[in-house]
């Protein structure tokens, strides 16, 4: 899917492109299959759903630059412009929260909701980015087993080639080295943590889903007070609750759609 910054970027969609559609954010170093295997398939009965690599990420190009949030969220309004045209719900985890947030506030008229899943602080979040950029091949290159029991009602070849395809999109060192041969670090660095100010621009339905055992729930309050239409839901366990209890995260999003946007068989 190609996008005005001149590269293309890899994408996902699954469900009929009638139905509302969901728009999901991977974190950083994640990519598009966190998205396939606990929520799209369930998800695509009555929505239609959309998971896009980041730049740098998956199976999209890595340029030299471009990894601000202002750059992030414009590549996400790309996506929404080629795959989803018309208002979206976007779902951001973690670092792809920040993401999500800043589209919100960038493209407040094509945002029919705004779902951030356990996203702290922006320094929290980037401070130990370095520790991050050198630990990917072993993190990336372990154990993937907790992903493959989402695809326990799918075919065992398909499930296995689905997790060494991503085996070997993602525990490439090339792959690391280009990413830390751009402006990545110096772009995630230079941003800044949303002002208050900035979150009361947020005019769309969100959902906050935070978990227990975050750190940075006094983060999460102070964006429900801010947002106007904005509610909390806590998920229990830690900040991979997105892998860790898919079911509970799921359904949350799904009450939201149900409040916020009717689903195929309503309409």
């Amino acid at each position: 899917m190609s996008i005005d910054a001149g590269f293309s970027l890899n994408a996902i969609t699954l469900g009929e492109p009638a139905c509302p559609p969901i728009l999901f954010v991977h974190g950083m170093a994640g990519s598009a299959g966190l998205w396939v295997l606990g929520y799209a398939f369930h998800l695509a009965r009555n929505y239609r759903v959309i998971a896009y690599d980041q730049r740098g990420h998956g199976l999209s190009p890595t340029p030299p630059r471009g990894y601000r949030l202002n750059d992030q969220a414009d590549d996400l309004e790309q996506v929404r412009l080629r795959l989803a045209p018309g208002p979206v719900t976007v779902v951001g985890y973690s670092y792809g929260g920040h993401i999500a947030t800043r589209w919100a506030m960038r493209y407040p008229e094509h945002a029919a909701g705004l779902v951030v899943i356990d996203s702290p602080p922006l320094p929290l979040l980037t401070r130990d980015i370095d520790d991050l950029l050198d630990g990917l091949p072993a993190l990336l290159g372990g154990d993937f087993t907790r992903e493959g029991r989402f695809l326990d009602p799918l075919k065992t070849s398909l499930r296995d080639d689905i997790l060494k395809r991503r085996r070997r999109i993602l525990n490439t060192k090339s792959r690391i080295d280009a990413l830390k041969a751009t402006t990545f670090r110096s772009d995630v660095l230079s941003d800044t943590a949303f002002d208050n100010a900035e979150f009361k621009r947020i005019g769309c339905p969100t959902l906050l889903i935070y978990s227990t055992q975050a750190g940075h729930l006094d983060y999460a309050e102070r964006q429900r007070t801010l947002i106007e239409d904005c509610e909390l839901t806590l998920v229990d366990g830690g900040h991979d609750l997105v892998t860790a209890d898919p079911d509970a995260v799921r359904h949350a999003l799904e009450r939201f759609m149900l409040q916020s946007v009717r689903p195929r068989e309503m309409s």
